[in-house]
């Protein structure tokens, strides 16, 4: 019996310096816990997408189920001197895509506050989102200085930078 009691002493020992050796290995790689929340925020952002592609499928008239006005995309397309004309489906499918754009910026954010430990969205989440993610490098500000990049600022109607939103040189 004391053998089988030394055995097993010596087998949790080695398996003890296996576990010092192999953490030491992998501790530049992200923990468990790291890895099941990207896999969670990846099957976070499948399935908002294949809920969209649904949606669309199922959609019979774009016009009718949009949130951002395709006349205001109309106009603003129009400040551009070098466009003379629009075609109807044109600001419609210019509005959906971004209306998708901000849907899933927004849900990238929220994920990120959860990740936080919070359930309230802040700007840094959104900011963090934009320097985390490739395909959304053209939101960030270019620093001719070699700093940090920033992200570049956003206007949104009754914000705290005095702007009204209407404003489109910006």
């Amino acid at each position: 019996m004391s053998e089988l009691v030394n055995k097993e002493k010596i087998t949790m020992e080695n398996n003890s310096e296996k576990s010092a050796v192999n953490a030491a290995q992998f501790a530049a790689y992200p923990t468990l816990s790291q890895l099941n929340v990207e896999k969670n925020k990846q099957e976070y952002l499948e399935m908002f997408w294949t809920y969209q592609r649904r949606e669309m499928e199922n959609v019979i008239d774009f016009k009718s189920n949009l949130l951002l006005p395709p006349n205001r995309i109309k106009k603003i397309m129009k400040t551009d001197k070098d466009v003379r004309m629009i075609a109807a489906e044109s600001p419609v499918l210019l509005a959906k895509a971004c209306e998708l754009f901000i849907q899933e910026l927004t849900l990238r954010s929220w994920l990120n506050a959860q990740e936080n430990h919070r359930r309230i969205l802040k700007k840094d989440d959104v900011t963090d989102v934009i320097m985390q993610t490739d395909n959304l490098d053209f939101l960030l500000d270019d620093a001719t200085d070699g700093s940090t990049p920033s992200v570049v600022p956003f206007y949104v109607a009754g914000g705290s930078n005095g702007q009204n939103g209407n404003n489109l040189d910006h």
